[in-house]
């Protein structure tokens, strides 16, 4: 397991690993689901992490600055076939050490209910719920 900053080239094969893990929690053509219609990799996020098994990306994690003490977890995505490996909290542990280095005091994250694990996932790593402006979302942070 490798895990590296991402690079342009990872772009396609991100978003096709994205577009198979949303149809397979939606139950659903994932290309009608508004996450992919909305999902795009930007170039002011602060880290956005890879994972690699053997030359494939398997996940993903990323984080982007909200003020000089808070950031927002974003495009965290775990292959199904490659969850339970602890890829995820590798991931997590290295953006919470980035984020305390440089001295963030708050992560946020937004969720949906229909995401379980991944909801757990957060609740066992400290996350908190919190409040938020989209009613169809769960809201948690995280303080550091």
């Amino acid at each position: 397991m490798k895990i590296r900053k991402y690079k342009s080239s990872d772009k396609e094969e991100i978003y096709e690993m994205v577009a198979e893990i949303l149809g397979n929690i939606f139950n659903g053509d994932p290309t009608q689901f508004k996450l992919l219609k909305e999902f795009r990799i930007k170039k002011d996020y602060l880290l956005f992490l890879v994972v690699e098994i053997d030359g494939k990306i398997v996940g993903t994690m990323a984080l982007k600055k909200i003020n000089k003490e808070t950031v927002r977890l974003k495009r965290m995505y775990t292959r199904k076939e490659y969850t339970g490996r602890g890829i995820a909290q590798k991931l997590l542990n290295h953006l919470i050490d980035f984020s305390k280095k440089n001295n963030y005091k708050k992560i946020l994250l937004h969720t949906y209910p229909i995401m379980k694990n991944a909801n757990r996932f957060y609740k066992k790593n400290g996350f908190v719920e919190t409040t938020g402006d989209d009613p169809e979302q769960i809201h948690v942070a995280k303080y550091l």
